[in-house]
């Protein structure tokens, strides 16, 4: 059984995705779009395999990896997530997808299930994400690729002061890690690099916190931006902001994502 604080962040990704599972389903579906099919490409999926989207969300990934494989599961613990995933997948007319309740910690598959795992932006809501890729590395075949992507810290940015931003907006919100992090992550897992590659990714500061379900003048909205707007001389999270064109305007920043094609020996 899982312990109290493992239960209780369980709890926030579940508040947290059903909340604004509107909002965050239409932005990544429309916008992560190409990231999937470029995480796709760099697995480099065979006609015959058997793909994991684990914690997959509204189905992103498994809506890109579909056509070029045998079968895709989706793995997800939030239902209001696995029930965008079932319709976006129905509407899409794709009959080798299926989606499946749970955690990505403990995943309800044996050993060996699957030649690729995808796993995206997901990584940080995880308070022990050695055991998330521990899993990723079990139930992948010899010869499987886990291609992980999730936003990181970019220099010179300081971990503690990225992950105070992030907390502030997003309660489910573990950790953004560095590259060097995750690169230890899938070393320590047994996991072999193949490739890994960096991508800027610019975005407005108020859609950001829309997708959060937080709009200006809520407290959660100002926090957050008096945060971020402490950071324009030094960059010290790792965002890049630019100034707003005028005072409490909205403004850009930049997500740091990196994409790592990992294999079981």
């Amino acid at each position: 059984m899982a312990d109290r604080p493992s239960n209780d962040q369980l709890n926030k990704i579940h508040d947290r995705f059903t909340r604004t599972a509107d909002a965050f389903a239409a932005y990544v579906l429309q916008k992560r779009g190409a990231d999937a099919d470029r995480l796709a490409d760099m697995a480099e999926p065979r006609a015959g395999d058997r793909v994991l989207d684990a914690a997959c969300g509204p189905g992103t990934y498994a809506l890109r990896f579909a056509p070029r494989v045998r079968s895709v599961v989706g793995l997800d613990y939030t239902p209001a997530m696995l029930s965008k995933a079932r319709s976006t997948a129905q509407k899409a007319g794709l009959d080798n997808v299926s989606f499946s309740r749970g955690d990505v910690t403990a995943i309800p598959f044996r050993s060996g299930s699957f030649n690729v795992v995808a796993c995206g932006f997901s990584i940080h809501h995880l308070l022990d994400p050695a055991a998330a890729v521990r899993e990723f590395a079990r139930i992948l075949a010899r010869g499987g690729r886990l291609a992980l992507m999730d936003i990181i810290v970019a220099e010179p940015g300081r971990p503690d002061v990225n992950n105070r931003i992030e907390k502030v907006r997003d309660n489910s919100h573990v950790h953004t890690h560095t590259q060097p992090e995750l690169l230890r992550l899938m070393e320590s897992a047994g996991l072999r690099l193949r490739a890994a590659e960096r991508v800027e990714s610019p975005r407005m500061f108020d859609h950001w916190m829309h997708v959060a379900g937080f709009e200006p003048g809520e407290p959660t909205y100002e926090e957050t931006r008096r945060l971020m707007e402490a950071t324009f001389e030094d960059d010290s999270a790792g965002f890049h902001p630019e100034r707003p064109a005028a005072p409490g305007g909205d403004f850009q920043y930049t997500q740091t994502i990196l994409y790592l094609i990992s294999e079981r020996n």
